[in-house]
């Protein structure tokens, strides 16, 4: 929430013209006496008439002088609720400008699936779409398998592994170190335990499935990770 103030000075509202709107205090103003002779101080005034207004007396003429238009300052307070964060989108994961071929396929432009190996894994195995798992970002910044809930995790120590998909109610911590992650420049990046560079390196076994390493080694390909936001 955010309270903002703003104080201006603007002009004050013209008075009434109708008499019966000024103070009760100023109708009840008793007239001055006219006086019935003229003291001797004052005998240049040649009757009680010009002897009631002294100015006239002395010669002086009635000058006007306009007053500054009066002005009232207002201060206004405002109120702005932001609303909550916009939840984060649904995405694929799309391989790009890696060169990588498998069994005959370029993967490039190929989406990830799910692979039930050692436990929930995401494979890059040439699949064009039709089979392509779906993620999300939880409040934590952790990634989420929707099909199951499930967030990615790697072991504590570990400098290149899969990147592994476990339940939330069965993470260990602070053995298993949940991947935080973000959509950077339209690709996503993330991070456990030092790890933060995504590679593939196809033979290593049946599947090909993705790797979060520290350091990239012989038979594996750092790649790029395209996140396709999904109405």
């Amino acid at each position: 929430t955010i309270t903002t103030t703003t104080t201006t000075t603007v002009p004050a509202p013209a008075a009434s013209h109708k008499r019966d709107a000024l103070p009760a205090i100023v109708a009840a103003r008793q007239a001055t006496a006219a006086p019935t002779s003229i003291p001797a101080y004052a005998s240049a005034c040649s009757g009680t008439a010009r002897y009631s207004s002294a100015c006239s007396c002395i010669g002086a003429t009635p000058t006007t002088k306009t007053a500054a238009a009066p002005t009232k300052t207002v201060t206004s307070t405002a109120t702005v609720t932001s609303g909550s964060p916009s939840p984060a989108p649904t995405f694929l994961l799309r391989l790009v400008g890696s060169g990588l071929v498998l069994n005959g396929v370029p993967l490039d432009g190929t989406f990830a699936t799910i692979d039930n190996g050692d436990g929930e894994l995401v494979g890059f195995n040439g699949d064009a779409g039709a089979d392509a798992a779906y993620f999300t970002l939880n409040a934590a910044g952790n990634l989420v398998m929707l099909a199951n809930g499930y967030l990615g995790y790697q072991d504590l120590g570990q400098t290149a592994e899969l990147l592994h998909f476990v339940s939330p109610a069965a993470v260990v911590e602070p053995t298993e170190v949940l991947a935080v992650c973000a959509i950077v420049g339209g690709a996503l990046k993330c991070v456990t335990d030092g790890n933060s560079v995504f590679v593939l390196c196809p033979g290593f076994a049946v599947t090909d499935d993705l790797f979060l390493v520290s350091v990239v080694r012989s038979g594996c390909t750092a790649v790029t990770i395209d996140a396709i936001v999904v109405p």
